[in-house]
């Protein structure tokens, strides 16, 4: 091999690695980079039990918030614990912003902290990052349209839409499905289900974001064309206002420069990638805000800002576009663009796709706790979420559509040569 065929290496934490290359393999076939393995950690660890694909932390998640939500609390009239059993909680439709979304909201913080801190496959966040502004809001005009929740990491804050509970409260004492009917019961309960799987999503973006505040402050030799990559956990916990919450935040930033990470080459894979995606998207945000462009402390004028944004998307080319064969290409500009073009755009952005896959691995389990003889329908350890499936499809369809165009006028321009 001359100098010049020399592979391309870069980067990953501690380890160096080869920039994938599209030629054979050495039996002479063409390699496949599959998209979504090296995500399986923290939330989405995965392991073999029983010669089964099993997601524990998803599984003790789902099992453990399933058996508070039916059992602790009463839905107006509709409880669905066992009979002669007094709950915990009752609430009534409005939630009032006071004690009965406060209660409510202690009764799930448990359990997202005890996964988002588990040590299994050791990405557990430390008890420190866990948010302690975490909670319940009710539907009001500022916030976005259709959001079931958030986590902000301004202020390192994870908040759910009390409005997908609305239909719990609609069921009449008279009418709630008792356990053997199964399929009944999981209809009455998906509100239920779905504040479950937003929940786990969104606290995916937390322990997502702690990770690669890490590798950031860690390893800034992973991201040698944009070194200012390390300065901006800071920057982003320095917005707004002095309170609680910010100080949080600025106490994460510190505690994730100094956490060790798990050295698993293909996690930090899967970081690095994250880390890339992010901070474009977040220098495009502070470059087109609505409300003026945003200087962070280490960009002075736009035009280094531009120049930032540049080297930045140029990296993401290369690593998230570029791919190479049989893997999966991300539109970067789309990634980026906000609002999203479409929501396939927004559910390829590898962080977004990382949290469905997460949200719907807590769903499959919970399913299958409701309704014993469902199978259970999770997703194999390679897969991308059911969204970025959706959205890979429909990029690839439009890519067809644009090939075909592209040959029709081709050949009505031949023709009229003719």
């Amino acid at each position: 091999m001359t100098a010049a065929e020399k592979p391309r290496t870069h980067k990953v934490g501690p380890h160096t690695m080869h920039v994938n290359r599209i030629q054979p393999t050495s039996a002479n076939r063409m390699p496949l980079y599959v998209m979504c393995t090296p995500d399986r950690w923290g939330l989405r660890y995965s392991d073999e039990e029983k010669g089964a694909l099993a997601y524990p932390v998803a599984r003790d998640y789902a099992k453990e918030i399933l058996q508070t939500l039916t059992t602790q609390v009463q839905w107006g009239e509709a409880y669905f614990g066992p009979p002669g059993r007094t709950p915990t909680l009752k609430l009534q439709w409005p939630l009032e912003p006071g004690n009965q979304i406060k209660n409510l909201s202690e009764l799930l913080r448990p359990h997202i902290a005890k996964a988002l801190t588990s040590p299994t496959a050791g990405f557990g966040i430390p008890w420190g990052a866990v948010p302690r502004s975490m909670g319940l809001y009710s539907p009001s005009a500022d916030r976005p349209s259709g959001e079931q929740g958030a986590f902000t990491v301004n202020d390192w804050s994870l908040r759910l839409n009390v409005g997908m509970l609305k239909a719990m409260f609609g069921i009449k004492a008279s009418e709630v499905a008792p356990e053997s009917d199964a399929a009944s019961r999981a209809d009455q309960i998906e509100p239920l289900q779905i504040l479950a799987d937003t929940l786990y999503h969104e606290a995916r973006h937390c322990q997502q974001w702690f990770w690669v505040y890490a590798l950031v402050q860690q390893y800034p030799d992973n991201f040698p064309d944009t070194p200012n990559i390390a300065q901006w956990p800071t920057a982003l916990a320095s917005g707004g206002k002095q309170n609680n919450q910010v100080d949080q935040a600025q106490s994460v930033v510190t505690l994730a420069a100094s956490q060790p990470i798990p050295t698993d080459p293909l996690a930090l894979a899967s970081l690095k990638r994250m880390a890339v995606g992010l901070y474009l998207y977040t220098l495009n945000i502070w470059r087109y805000n609505k409300a003026g462009v945003h200087y962070p402390p280490f960009i002075r004028t736009t035009r280094e800002l531009d120049e930032e944004i540049r080297r930045a998307r140029a990296h993401a080319i290369d690593l998230l576009q570029h791919v190479g064969v049989g893997g999966t290409p991300i539109d970067v500009d789309a990634m980026v663009a906000e609002p999203s073009r479409c929501y396939c755009d927004y559910t390829a952005r590898p962080w977004e796709n990382d949290a469905f896959f997460c949200g719907e691995t807590a769903t499959a389990y919970w399913k299958s706790t409701v309704d014993p003889h469902r199978a259970l329908d999770i997703h194999e350890s390679d897969q991308c979420s059911r969204a970025y499936e959706l959205a890979d499809a429909h990029q690839k369809k439009l890519t067809r559509l644009a090939d075909a165009a592209g040959a029709r006028t081709s050949d009505s321009s031949s023709g009229e040569s003719q």
